[in-house]
């Protein structure tokens, strides 16, 4: 027992090997781990289960098509992020010509082409260019002149003058006249030449069997016509109150007349149908 106690004395402790601020700082931090590992079970933070997303792969392993997409989807991004007023203004511009694209197809396809369908092209070539320069851009010797072209080639193609087509070309072209040239004589001088052909032809080939339904279509044309030129010659500038009168007679006298036989007699096969209860009541007022 007196041999142990020398080694006991000499043998440093802990407390002699180390300072005492160090060992201040070890009892800390192993009251801490025991505050720790003792917390009550209302004191846990739990933390959320982190959302499951899709791995995002490198640009180094997409493809082709996915490396270009991926690429211009970070740069719109960026450029919106970086100039938000000037993306919007260019989105705009872009939808609204696409908008203004379409809807010139629209109109282009539907009031354009759809308008001139009965005609052969070479004629409905010369009535487009007729029309721009009668409604659009307003050149009134280019506009007759292509008027006058699409006459002669309607001829030369062999199209009837007395069809509604030609008819309603040459009524265009005197609400051309009477219209944007200010010219309501020359429109008269027209409409009359117009009528005198249709009653012609009316009272020449209007009673054969195999015309009765181009006769409806002539003798209607001829009382529109005829109720026009009532309406023109009663204009301020010209004011001739008897010609005035006696196209809006003939009108109502022919279209009566015509009305009165079809109840009397029927309406005839292939004559088709007669002036509308709207045409008949404009054409009395």
């Amino acid at each position: 027992m007196h041999s142990l106690r020398p080694f006991f004395r000499h043998t440093p402790t802990m407390s002699s090997s180390l300072s005492p601020r160090i060992c201040h700082q070890l009892l800390r931090s192993q009251s801490r781990s025991t505050q720790t590992r003792f917390r009550p079970i209302s004191q846990w933070h739990v933390r959320p289960t982190p959302r499951y997303q899709k791995p995002s792969l490198p640009l180094s392993r997409l493809t082709q098509p996915q490396r270009r997409h991926k690429s211009f989807y970070r740069a719109a991004r960026e450029l919106y992020r970086d100039h938000p007023i000037s993306v919007i203004f260019a989105t705009f511009c872009i939808v609204s010509a696409s908008g203004l694209f379409f809807y010139a197809n629209h109109v282009y396809q539907n009031y354009i082409i759809s308008e001139f369908a009965s005609y052969p092209e070479p004629v409905a070539n010369k009535l487009r260019r007729a029309l721009w320069y009668s409604n659009y851009d307003l050149q009134p010797d280019n506009a007759l002149k292509y008027y006058k072209q699409a006459l002669e080639v309607a001829q030369q193609c062999g199209m009837d003058a007395y069809s509604d087509e030609i008819l309603g070309v040459k009524i265009q072209l005197a609400s051309f006249l009477e219209k944007q040239m200010t010219k309501p004589r020359l429109a008269i001088d027209v409409l009359e030449e117009v009528k005198k052909q249709c009653t012609q032809w009316e009272t020449e080939k209007g009673g054969l069997v195999e015309n009765r339904g181009m006769r409806t279509r002539v003798l209607r044309q001829c009382v529109r016509l005829s109720v026009k030129l009532g309406e023109l010659y009663a204009r301020p500038d010209i004011m001739e109150t008897e010609a005035a009168e006696e196209s809006l007679v003939w009108a109502v006298t022919t279209l009566l007349k015509e009305q009165e036989r079809r109840e009397r007699e029927g309406v005839k096969e292939g004559e088709g149908e007669w002036m509308s209860a709207e045409e008949i009541g404009g054409a009395l007022e």
